[in-house]
């Protein structure tokens, strides 16, 4: 750390040491000035400055610093050594012999000074030995017409009263210096938020400021290793019972059990947060994230044996004070062995009642105590499969292999099957003694995950078939994998619309697979409605149980039936509040980043597209019926909208093999078939395979929306009257269903159609509908291709109210300002387009100023209007 980004704020006490030492200098009577502030303050940073002045004016100076040390006159001993003069060893230990030490000593400093003025500097005399600092007492008491100076400093109070030195005090820096420093570190100005982050991390101290800010100008971020290590040194230069009551209150969180805990009174205690509240040591203030990094800085000032014998008292304190076992646990947790009786009950019971999240940490640390205990570890898998699916499939394969009860291997196949899709164990749990409804269990199962491999799918539709008559949980989620089963190979709409619908009968029933099944065979059937009613109550039902993946599955299927239905802001909301949970769980789950991926392309967010697709590997995905199409689907129109039309069609050629070497006759896979037909009619390339196949899949599923896809199909791939004629029924159906993106894509269609044969009028018509149903859907990408064209042929367009105000905003604005009003958080926002949590803060602030307003709830009034 340089000594610059030490002083600034510090030019008053700068000049005050100048003063001083230039006096002396110029033989206007001898000075001391004694420099006083915490560690980090700068205090070493002046006096090495004042040093560095006076050697340059030709002032002799001796240089020396406080280390602990305790034998007499050591740290004197070494600042004279650099004039070759030397201390005596003391063995009279007598006042009148120091006394006599002390006259030789400064009678050579003097001697000294007749040959040029001397500079004493003396760094961290509260370090010093006491004879050193009495000594310096000694000498500010005789100092007069002597061209002596002495530059000192101190942290803490020292035992003598060097009440003849100038005292000069360094303060922590005051907001506007705060700000001034972030200003010229980060080469922004910042704002009130950011500043006040800064100052409560570093207290205002020059040195931790420095470290905040070179880590954030490095890393583009604020990292959890830097505000740890800020925490712990800052911790670290207060008193030790401050550093034992802020450590108490980090562990307990509770004020009335920090005296107990740190072995102090509770007067003592109160005093002690106070001050640390005051210098903004215990992370308070903090965004909720930054504030848990800095606690577990606050944490580091002790070693492991000492954090562990600080957790087992507070754990004991908690439970005598009667505390819940939850809080009590959140202690053991952490201890290194758990071996009395009375702390596994604490846990058994705490895992009863706990969150999900919390729930998994006391039965993880149960099953480390007890390890073959299956039903420990079924009760963690349960725990851990709502947020961490790997871990939950690691303890459901070993309970799988320590026991050997049919019915319970077979329930531990299943759900390690649905955790982890995989049919690993789903043969081995097969046996004849098992009942018909675990028989019909493992079929759905079976099933389920079949149908998401393409290299079986084909053979596991073919053979699907629905259970015998009964009302069973096991038969309802068999219904709903054979209604996709059904659907997926073609066959009979009302049939599996009907299996969909038996499947969800029971409103309370909550199985995320099967009902995901039914509800994407209710969407794909035109009963849109019906699918998003599902999954509202899916999506609701578990948030509120903490089974965050099922969660996931299920934002994902609501977010494809949003943007059926041309709503593509709550689709993206969906689909990114998926792929934050998802990157937050650390679980594999590419449907939705290629989902967010597909959106991103409609909303113009293509840069944002293309990073989100980048991090599937095709090679992984490739075994995936759905996703893996998906994936070529947007990785051809992300070529397209990049005007990249040979490598777009290349990819859209790709998809086509994919979903015809399936097998599959997929009614869902039509809108994929309509943009093979688009691309590959622009690029010149026969699509004649995709139209006949978009119309046969219509025809097998008859819906209004399968209709439109299928003469949309029909008018890419043919010109004439013949083609607009076509185009002009795709819109009124796809304006039926309705569907605006569809509806939009076939009047901007119609619109290049009339603009091709010369009629602008009509175009117009065609284009000004296409720009209006575009910027309803919320596709950026679509309308601003239809206002091209529209502008083009002399079109003019008034653009809503609204609009014309955001459009003062810049393009990073606008992003930040879509996801802000639906409700996604800065920090979600950050981590969706790639962004730093101070960007996306100052994105929002000077939108609000542009629009003139001032919060979220009016951000989301403004563009409801």
């Amino acid at each position: 750390m340089d000594d610059q980004s030490e002083l600034f704020g510090r030019e008053s006490v700068l000049t005050a040491v100048a003063h001083h030492t230039t006096a002396a200098r110029r033989g206007t009577g001898a000075q001391a000035v004694l420099v006083r502030g915490g560690r980090g303050t700068g205090k070493s940073a002046v006096l090495r400055l004042a040093a560095a002045t006076e050697t340059r004016a030709g002032t002799t100076v001796l240089s020396a610093g406080g280390r602990g040390e305790r034998l007499p006159l050591t740290v004197a001993r070494r600042l004279l050594a650099q004039t070759g003069t030397g201390v005596p060893e003391l063995t009279d230990t007598s006042a009148a012999a120091f006394y006599r030490v002390y006259r030789a000593m400064w009678r050579d400093v003097v001697t000294l000074a007749q040959r040029s003025p001397v500079c004493l500097v003396l760094d961290d005399l509260d370090a010093c030995d006491d004879a050193t600092v009495r000594w310096v007492d000694f000498v500010l008491r005789r100092l007069g017409d002597e061209p002596v100076s002495l530059v000192l400093s101190q942290n803490s109070p020292l035992h003598v009263d060097l009440a003849r030195a100038h005292v000069v005090d360094l303060h922590p820096l005051t907001t506007p210096q705060v700000a001034d420093m972030i200003s010229t570190t980060l080469h922004f100005p910042p704002d009130a938020v950011f500043t006040n982050l800064c100052l409560r991390l570093s207290g205002g101290i020059p040195s931790h400021l420095t470290t905040v800010l070179a880590d954030i100008r490095a890393a583009q971020a604020l990292r959890q290793e830097s505000v740890e290590l800020v925490a712990a040194r800052r911790l670290r230069d207060q008193p030790e019972h401050l550093r034992a009551i802020a450590t108490a209150l980090v562990v307990v969180d509770r004020e009335e059990l920090v005296g107990p805990l740190a072995g102090v009174s509770a007067r003592v205690a109160e005093t002690g947060i106070s001050t640390l509240r005051r210098h903004h040591l215990l992370g308070e203030g903090l965004p909720d994230h930054v504030r848990a990094w800095y606690r577990a800085g606050v944490l580091d000032v002790l070693d492991p044996a000492e954090a562990a014998e600080l957790r087992h008292r507070a754990a004991v304190v908690l439970d005598e004070f009667g505390h819940d076992a939850g809080a009590v646990a959140d202690q053991l947790v952490h201890l290194p062995a758990v071996d009395a009786p009375w702390m596994s009950q604490v846990l058994h019971e705490a895992a009863a009642g706990g969150q999900p999240q919390d729930a998994s940490r006391y039965l993880r640390r149960l099953v480390e105590l007890s390890p073959d205990d299956v039903e420990l570890r079924v009760n963690l898998a349960t725990e851990l499969s709502r947020h961490d699916p790997a871990q939950a499939c690691e303890h459901l394969a070993a309970a799988f292999h320590r026991t050997t009860d049919p019915d319970l291997r077979a329930a531990l196949a299943v759900k390690h099957a649905l955790t982890g899709r995989t049919r690993a164990f789903l043969r081995l749990a097969r046996d004849p003694a098992l009942s018909a409804d675990l028989v019909t269990l493992l079929d759905a199962v079976q099933l389920s995950i079949d149908l998401d491999d393409a290299r079986v799918a084909a053979a596991a539709v073919a053979t699907a078939t629905p259970p015998p008559a009964g009302d069973t949980t096991a038969r309802r989620c068999l219904l709903g994998v054979v209604a996709e089963a059904t659907m997926r190979g073609g066959g009979s709409m009302d049939a599996a619309v009907g299996y969909a619908r038996a499947a969800l009968a029971d409103s309370e029933a909550l199985t995320d697979w099967s009902m995901l099944s039914a509800a994407t065979v209710l969407r794909v059937a035109g009963h849109a409605g019906e699918a998003l009613s599902v999954l509202d109550r899916a999506v609701d039902a578990f948030s509120g149980n903490g089974d965050s993946l099922a969660r996931c599955r299920s934002l994902v299927q609501r977010a494809l039936v949003h943007m059926s239905l041309g709503d593509l802001q709550r689709a993206t909301l969906d689909a990114a509040t998926a792929v934050q949970a998802m990157r937050d769980g650390g679980w594999q789950l590419p449907r939705a980043v290629v989902l967010l991926a597909w959106l991103s392309l409609q909303t113009g967010n293509t840069p944002f597209a293309e990073k989100l697709l980048d991090e599937i590997d095709e090679d992984e995905v490739r075994h995936l019926t759905p996703v893996h199409r998906e994936y070529l689907r947007a990785s051809g129109w992300l070529a397209f909208v990049q005007d990249d039309l040979p490598l777009a069609a290349e990819r859209m050629a790709a998809c086509q093999t994919v979903m015809s070497a399936v097998g599959l006759s997929d009614p869902g896979a039509l809108p994929t078939w309509i943009d093979v037909v688009q691309v590959m009619t622009l690029a010149g390339r026969d699509a004649t395979v995709a139209t006949r196949e978009a119309d046969r899949l219509a025809k097998a599923w008859p819906t209004r929306e399968s209709a439109a896809f299928s003469l949309l199909a029909q008018a890419y791939a043919t010109t004439g009257l013949g083609a607009m004629d076509m185009a002009r029924a795709a819109a009124d159906g796809f304006a039926a269903v309705p569907s605006l993106i569809q509806q939009a894509r076939t009047e901007l269609l119609l619109g290049q159609r009339w603009t091709g044969v010369g009629d602008s009028r009509q175009a117009r018509a065609h284009l000004r509908a296409a720009v209006g149903l575009a910027l309803r859907a919320g596709s950026r990408t679509l309308a601003d291709s239809a206002r091209t064209l529209l502008l083009g042929v002399g079109g003019r367009m008034r653009v809503p109210s609204t609009v014309d105000g955001l459009a003062v905003l810049t393009a990073s604005e606008r992003k930040v300002v879509d996801l802000a009003a639906a409700g996604v958080t800065n920090r979600a926002i950050a981590d969706h387009l790639f962004v730093t949590l101070r960007t996306v803060e100052v994105h929002l602030t000077r939108a609000y100023r542009k629009l003139g307003i001032s919060s979220r709830a009016e951000l989301a009034d403004y563009l409801a209007s």
